[in-house]
């Protein structure tokens, strides 16, 4: 909350002729009383598309918010989702990860109340932000324009989280609600691996990693699967807030979140990968999977206000999550046979366990002094606990044989992932006549450390038929001498000691950035940020043996943000700024992450990009809470990284490489946010949005063979476009609002439509052919009704289904690399608020 101070000294000259005329006894007494100026306090709430919009206008350097209130009213539940009704943002379906103006997870940076949060996957930099709860958040800040206070590894945007911070009346309020996936629903039998995480997703699989395999089975879980009970999605949360005031003037406020939920998907689809001539190395026809997630968030925002000019926060996020993946691969792979039905049973399980805490001071020192400072501490632990898979030969379905041919065939994985950060920053602000000096220092100190296990299965005795609905009948304690347990370490003692790696990265920054005043309607902010980057990183690798790399990096970072207000409601903005992108532990470590259709292994010569950005924006901003913007931006990358396939035409594999001696990125961005009819207490409105990008890259293959000591040859193509950028995204939203007479009740209509364009997934090389991901469809209607505390909400998700597609493209022709379709969603949530 904001503590506003209006001075009305103008108000009160303008009604001295008013109260000239109204005689009071003092007056007549000669006992004047003079006014010299009335100040009227109040709150606003930062969360409100008012305030949002205000804060737009008013602010120097260029950002985008979406706040708590827009978010309510088209029902989105998650910060992934809330992301995509920003220009320019798209989430990848294959991958969940947020790309925003073209520029994919290693661009971009997430914080939480401006402090970076780690990730939750070894093969992501930024965290699955699905995982956190829009009900906990006040607003979400996008900023696509780099300034200096900003960490430097920035590409597309900085992804700022602000937590709700509890103000206003006392209150506590109860949600539950209940939902159904349409083409979930129509499968009965939903699969679930037998011994996984459960219901809430807090069972964690082990292995006996301590004996002997050829007298001990190492297992405790089932290979088979279960069916699910009730496969319905449902959600619990509980908050409220409460300030109490002190009599010394000391004000503490809390606010307290927790919340549960479930979610279950059914999809089927297919999944391919082609050689330069057009046949296939996999070819799966049929796909089924099954998700099952859960999510346990629990938030603990505490505010401490000393006096008028200091104020301290605490802020302590926990989220647990689970996912259970259930997949089962009909079809044929070219390494097992070219005659061969395979069936190909895998089931993943991930555990996570996130721990941020956060610990916040705001002091004004003076009438011109002001002083930040923040203190983090991020506790991550991350675990694919038995993940396994069974592979089938079912050419004759009467006579289904288990395969041995490969030791990944048949195999189970363990993984465990552990991150701990300690970072802070300390910022002083002076603000002269014309001039406002904003300098300060920012660290953090990230360990990261992995450990995998990979028990691949090599087996004697066979039998010549197997039940693939009882693979238990086979693996089991009393038939562990068919059985030899191959982790790629050799046999006997040490077999399941793990691979590993241990990345750590240190950064201490320095930045100034100085606000110029030059006149009533011109601002300049000036600035420069200095990094050093150390990262050390060692790994044991199934792969690549053992080895060390350290690095060192030094990057200036100048920036320049210019407003002009043309007048109360227009302003003209221009930014430019250099910036980098650092390569990430999966980029840089040579460890392999499989799939069964691709496996991606790190590069630890993969180094960071130089980013140079340019930015020209118009705002316009018609009445309260209504905005018409136009950006123009442009990117050139220097070294771009992104994902390749490996060296061989019959290979699946990928790899990242700096791809190209530069890219570019121009493009176009357009915001409306505006009312279309009001009558009485019934409001019509709009809120879209749509970005238009062109994007290119020179390839190198030279630069590639001579950076990374490996010959690679592109599919003919020296120009291509930026991986994951999409030429077009946009999104539209009609709503409709009606308020009763007492204006404690009110609904909420809106219908939100999206479409992002096609993009480009993956470079291939030895003409093997790109990727792209087609354009992408999706309609979602919400309806909210809030009566007197009880609000009552009615949604329908992903009503068009559609096919989320990635084709495959060379000289022979166009394949399928992945089709599938996530299935409608019907719900109703229900909340009571006293």
């Amino acid at each position: 909350m904001r503590l506003q101070k209006i001075s009305i000294s103008v108000l009160f000259l303008y009604g001295s002729v008013f109260l000239y005329g109204q005689k009071t006894k003092t007056d007549l007494l000669n006992n004047e009383k003079k006014i010299e100026g009335v100040i009227l306090q109040g709150t606003t709430k930062k969360s409100t598309e008012n305030g949002l919009i205000n804060m737009q206008r008013k602010s120097v350097g260029i950002t985008e918010n979406v706040g708590n209130e827009q978010l309510k009213k088209q029902g989105v539940s998650d910060v992934a989702t809330a992301l995509t009704k920003a220009s320019g943002t798209q989430r990848q379906e294959a991958t969940g990860a947020i790309f925003i103006r073209g520029l994919g997870d290693r661009y971009n940076e997430t914080t939480l109340n401006g402090l970076p949060i780690p990730s939750d996957d070894p093969e992501n930099k930024n965290i699955d932000l699905g995982i956190f709860k829009t009900s906990m958040v006040e607003y979400l800040s996008l900023d696509k324009v780099y300034s200096p206070s900003i960490l430097g590894d920035f590409g597309g945007a900085n992804i700022n989280i602000t937590s709700k911070e509890f103000s206003g009346k006392p209150y506590i309020k109860i949600s539950l609600g209940s939902g159904v996936n349409l083409q979930t629903f129509k499968k009965k039998d939903f699969k679930l691996q037998n011994g996984g995480p459960g219901f809430f997703g807090y069972k964690v699989s082990t292995f006996k990693n301590n004996v002997d395999p050829e007298k001990t089975y190492p297992f405790n879980t089932s290979w088979n699967f279960k069916n699910a009970e009730n496969p319905y999605n449902s959600n619990l949360s509980l908050e409220g807030g409460k300030s109490f005031n002190f009599k010394n003037g000391k004000k503490l406020s809390v606010f307290a979140y927790g919340g549960f939920d479930n979610d279950y998907v059914y999809s089927q689809g297919k999944e391919g990968f082609f050689d330069s001539t057009g046949e296939f190395i996999k070819e799966l026809d049929k796909i089924e999977r099954y998700t099952y997630s859960t999510n346990t968030t629990g938030l603990l925002n505490v505010s401490l206000k000393l006096n008028s000019n200091n104020k301290i926060s605490y802020t302590s996020n926990f989220i647990h999550t689970s996912l259970q993946d259930a997949r089962f691969y009909t079809g044929k792979l070219r390494e097992i046979g070219s005659m061969n039905n395979i069936l190909i049973k895998r089931n993943d399980n991930k555990i996570s366990n996130l721990w941020i805490n956060q610990l916040f001071g705001n002091h004004k020192l003076s009438s011109t002094w002001t002083a930040d400072w923040a203190l983090g501490y991020n506790y991550l632990n991350s675990k694919r606990p038995d993940r396994l898979q069974n592979t089938f030969d079912i050419t004759d379905p009467d006579q289904p044989k288990l395969l041995t041919g490969s030791i990944i065939q048949n195999h189970r994985y363990f993984d465990d992932l552990q991150d701990d950060t300690v970072l802070g920053f300390a910022h002083l602000t002076k603000i002269f006549k014309d001039f406002k000096f904003n300098f300060g220092y920012d660290g953090q100190i990230k360990t990261r450390n992995f450990n995998y296990t990979t028990i691949g299965l090599q087996l004697d005795n066979v039998p010549a038929k197997i039940d693939v609905n009882n693979v238990d009948g086979f693996f089991n304690a009393g038939n562990n001498g068919s059985i030899n347990y191959n982790t790629l370490r050799g046999y006997g003692h040490g077999v399941f000691d793990p691979f590993f790696y241990n990345f750590k990265q240190i950064i201490h920054s320095g930045f100034l950035n100085i606000d110029y005043k030059a006149s009533d309607k011109l601002t300049a902010q000036i600035g420069g940020r200095y990094d050093y980057i150390n990262i050390d990183n060692t790994w044991d690798s199934s792969e690549m043996g053992t080895g060390v790399k350290v690095t060192q990096y030094n990057k200036f970072l100048p920036a320049i943000n210019i407003k002009y207000a043309v007048n109360d409601k227009q302003n003209l903005r221009f930014a430019a700024s250099k910036t980098y992108t650092l390569p990430q532990a999966k980029e840089l470590v040579p460890i392999a992450y499989y799939d069964v259709t691709n496996n991606t292994y790190g590069n630890p010569k993969v180094y960071p990009s130089d980013n140079y950005n340019g930015d020209l924006k118009w705002e316009y901003f018609p009445k309260r809470g209504e905005v018409i913007s136009i950006t123009a931006f442009g990117k050139y990358i220097k070294n771009p990284i992104a994902r390749t396939t490996y060296s061989s035409a019959s290979s699946s594999d990928m790899t990242y490489f700096n791809i190209a001696d530069n890219g570019t990125i121009l493009g176009a961005e357009i915001e409306i946010r505006k009312d279309i009819y009001d009558w009485g207490k019934t409001r019509l409105y709009t809120f879209l949005n749509g970005s238009y990008m062109n994007t290119n890259q020179k390839l190198n293959a030279d630069k590639v063979a001579r950076e990374n000591g490996k010959s690679i040859e592109f599919s003919g193509q020296t120009n291509e476009k930026i991986q994951g950028a999409a030429d077009f995204i946009g999104n539209a939203n009609l709503g409709l609002n009606h308020k009763w007479s007492d204006n404690r009740k009110n609904l909420d209509f809106v219908v939100s439509y999206s479409y992002v364009g096609r993009s480009l997934y993956s470079i291939g090389t030895n003409n093997t052919g790109n990727f792209y991901q087609k354009p992408i469809n999706v309609l979602d209607a919400t309806l909210n009704i809030d009566l007197n505390g009880i609000g009552v909400g009615i949604f329908a998700k992903n009503l068009l289904n559609p096919d989320y597609i990635i084709t495959q493209e060379n000289n022979a022709g166009t394949f399928i690399n992945r089709d599938y379709t996530r299935g409608r969603e019907l719900g109703l949530n229900l909340s009571y608020k006293f």
